[in-house]
């Protein structure tokens, strides 16, 4: 009871301390709920209508459309390898495509249309969209039309794990590596039809709206196909003198509210830069260091030295294959590849600079050979525990062969595929061949048809070749092919000037007013758009992102940013000088590069306007042809084309539209453009050759005028759509 009655007096401050607890287990679960939802937003890639992209989910989408991008391009004979530029433009693709279809699944799911498992059906027993060429591409093909075939998809998943299984039992992971990678295709391929689809029914949907009418269509035909020729005067605006034209700050404020959605920012934050970047070069002491190193490669090469060791032992970009390759393997290395008709067997190029790749190279050609570029083969893999049992079991097939078996047959009983396949240069010529498969094909492309063992330390194969063509020139190249990079001496000498430099120079004033003394250039980059990728994916590097990261993030008006080592070579020294940082939707009609533009834009309607005054009188071209400062030209245009006189380079569809629209033998009158006022003489009009159907006709006019409501349309939307990029993060 004592012990009660103590609780009972001390009940308020029970309730406190109880109070304090739930108070604080409240708070740490919503910091650690807010914890979680702020490092889910920092790896936000970006946002469509609320809709989220990761990081996880944008890399994984660049992933899968890299690995399409390596295949196309083995297949194409260029090799697996993408370059940076190509890496980027995966990375913007994937984006756009992230916002496009974001924006018609929102705009579809409010309309009711769906994605369904017939549309899906249809779209495959068609084969026209343009998802599936890949797959026709990678052999799912119609052998007469060479478009998709359904029926070969639907075969090969049928019968994909039993494949691969038998491939692996065999030993073959090459061969099953290329066949996961092909389902890998089709697995993307068919999350991109759905999308392909959905995109179909609502522009089908837009463009049901739409009737062409047979004089639309007619004008619409004319217009595409008629081409006017016509004789133009110009003159030009610069004939008006700068005094002429005063621009006052009234004109500047009208034309601002005429034409501010041109200055509309959907791009996020904006900054104005300046930019020192400094760009690390090798000084003549490393090209003269490597030139020797070359050098001592191209002695060994002559003195006879094994050409995989001595090519294995430098800094070549290009590793040996012991294979007779044709020219196609070195189109990559035009330098190379230009090079090999003019040596002999066995001699060796002296070393040379090439500045097109910015390497010193020297060569041997090895053996010239004479062989197939493709060869149809089959083949049995003699499956067994240790190489000699395989080779006791290759030669027991042979024989079952010579003895009048068919080598199908015999690949069925084995359990291993039984069809022939083509083998074409394209496929296995490249760097780094291993030695015993170089020797395999090496072999195979200079064997008669015929069925043969081949052996090696892996075991035996029996291969049967049916038919070889296109015999041609094949040479075993060695290549040491070095890059002409900067040492280390010759980055620290860099870097200790610029970082002297920025000690001397504290202020964006500073450093404004000293850099081109010290050397350097100082560029602009005015509005720079956080969507706005050029600095990363132009210099490349994570110290490229690290420097937007801060532009967007923490700097401020009149910042400088620290030194960036950045560069895919790691070859750039970066500094950003930030001049403002604005977060509005449209840049400020004060923005100096905004008053630029506008008085540029006023400077030119003011002086149409003279000019139009002061040729009010002129009613022929030969009057035209008179006044000071004319020049004249022939085009010949139609209305939907821009023609452009030679001497200004510019333009105008204006022109072209009045130019189509004048009677033959008539005077235009004068025409403003975007660099000069014309007139024009028309002399003659060509119909098109082509036969005019009024119903095809009508159909393009329709399809055509839902194409461009289609854009136009999406352009809105995606402006509506709260668009959220984040890229620069990353």
């Amino acid at each position: 009871m004592a012990a009660l009655q103590s609780i009972r007096s001390k009940g308020a401050l029970l309730i406190g301390v109880i109070g304090l607890a739930l108070f604080a287990f409240i708070a740490e679960e919503f910091f650690r709920s807010f914890q979680t939802t702020s490092n889910m937003d920092r790896m936000k890639v970006g946002e469509v209508y609320g809709r989220d992209l990761s990081y996880t989910d944008f890399q994984q989408l660049v992933e899968e459309q890299t690995e399409i991008a390596k295949l196309q391009k083995s297949m194409a004979g260029q090799g697996d390898a993408l370059t940076d530029q190509e890496q980027d433009q995966i990375r913007d693709r994937v984006w756009q495509d992230f916002i496009t279809s974001s924006v018609i699944e929102h705009e579809a799911e409010k309309l009711g249309i769906r994605v369904t498992e017939e549309d899906e059906q249809n779209a495959l027993r068609t084969g026209q969209s343009q998802s599936l060429q890949i797959l026709a591409q990678l052999g799912f093909a119609n052998q007469q039309t060479g478009q998709f075939d359904v029926a070969a998809l639907q075969d090969f998943l049928k019968n994909y794990d039993k494949n691969m299984k038998q491939m692996l039992q065999a030993g073959n992971t090459a061969y099953a590596e290329q066949y996961q990678q092909i389902r890998k295709v089709w697995d993307y391929t068919e999350k991109q039809l759905r999308k392909e689809i959905l995109s179909q029914k609502y522009g089908l949907l837009l463009s049901s709206t739409f009737i062409s009418n047979p004089v639309t269509a007619k004008m619409n035909f004319d217009d595409q196909t008629v081409q006017t020729k016509a004789e133009v005067v110009a003159l030009p605006y610069s004939t008006v003198a700068d005094k002429d034209v005063k621009v006052e700050d009234a004109d500047l404020k009208e034309l601002y509210a005429q034409y501010k959605e041109l200055f509309r920012n959907d791009g996020g934050k904006t900054a104005n830069l300046k930019i020192l970047d400094v760009t690390v070069t090798p000084s003549e002491a490393d090209r003269e260091a490597l030139m020797n190193e070359v050098k001592a490669q191209q002695e060994k090469l002559l003195a006879g030295e094994d050409p995989a060791s001595v090519v294995g032992g430098s800094k070549t970009i290009y590793t040996y294959s012991n294979l007779a390759m044709s020219k196609g393997a070195f189109r990559q290395m035009p330098d190379v590849s230009a090079a090999l008709d003019s040596m002999a067997v066995g001699s060796v190029k002296p070393a040379y600079f090439n500045a097109q790749d910015n390497t010193i190279t020297t060569l041997k050609l090895v053996s010239k050979v004479q062989a197939a570029d493709s060869v149809l083969y089959r083949r049995i893999v003699a499956v067994a525990a240790t190489p000699e049992e395989s080779a006791t079991r290759a030669d027991s097939i042979l024989k079952a062969v010579q003895g009048g078996a068919k080598l199908a047959d015999l690949a069925k009983k084995y359990g291993q595929p039984t069809d022939s396949v083509w083998m074409v240069s394209r496929q296995y010529e490249g760097p780094g061949l291993p030695e015993e498969d170089a020797k395999l094909i090496g072999e195979i492309n200079q064997m008669e048809p015929g069925v043969r063992v081949f052996s090696n330390t892996q075991g035996s194969i029996v291969v049967e070749v049916l038919q070889r063509k296109n015999i041609e020139t094949k040479y075993n190249v060695a290549v040491v092919k070095c890059p002409l990079n900067f040492s280390k001496e010759t980055y620290n000498t860099a870097l200790n000037k610029i970082n002297r430099f920025l000690a001397d120079n504290r202020t964006l004033a500073d450093i404004e007013k000293n850099a081109a003394k010290a050397g350097y250039i100082l560029s602009d980059q005015p509005n720079y758009t956080q969507s706005n990728l050029s600095i990363q994916e132009n210099i490349g590097g994570s110290g490229a992102k690290d420097a937007m990261r801060w532009v967007f993030e923490e700097a401020k008006a009149g910042s400088i940013s620290k030194l960036y080592e950045c560069g895919r070579q790691n070859d750039h020294l970066l500094v950003l000088g930030v001049k403002n940082v604005s977060n509005e939707k449209y840049l400020s009609a004060d923005d100096a590069n905004v008053k630029e533009a506008l008085t540029q834009l006023a400077k030119q309607k003011k002086q149409a306007a003279l000019l139009l005054e002061r040729t009010k009188g002129v009613k022929d071209l030969a009057a035209a042809k008179a006044l000071a400062g004319a020049v004249t030209d022939t085009v010949s245009t139609s209305f939907l084309q821009s023609p452009q006189l030679n001497a200004l380079g510019v333009a105008e569809p204006k022109l072209g539209g009045v130019i189509a629209r004048t009677a033959d033998g008539k005077f235009t009158g004068p025409v403003a453009g975007a660099a000069a006022i014309y007139f024009a003489q028309v002399q003659s009009r060509t119909p098109s050759t082509e036969a005019y159907d009024e119903k095809t006709a009508s159909e393009q006019a329709a399809a055509q005028q839902a194409q461009t409501a289609m854009r136009t349309l999406l352009a809105s939307l995606i402006q509506k759509a709260n668009v959220k990029d984040n890229r620069y993060k990353f």
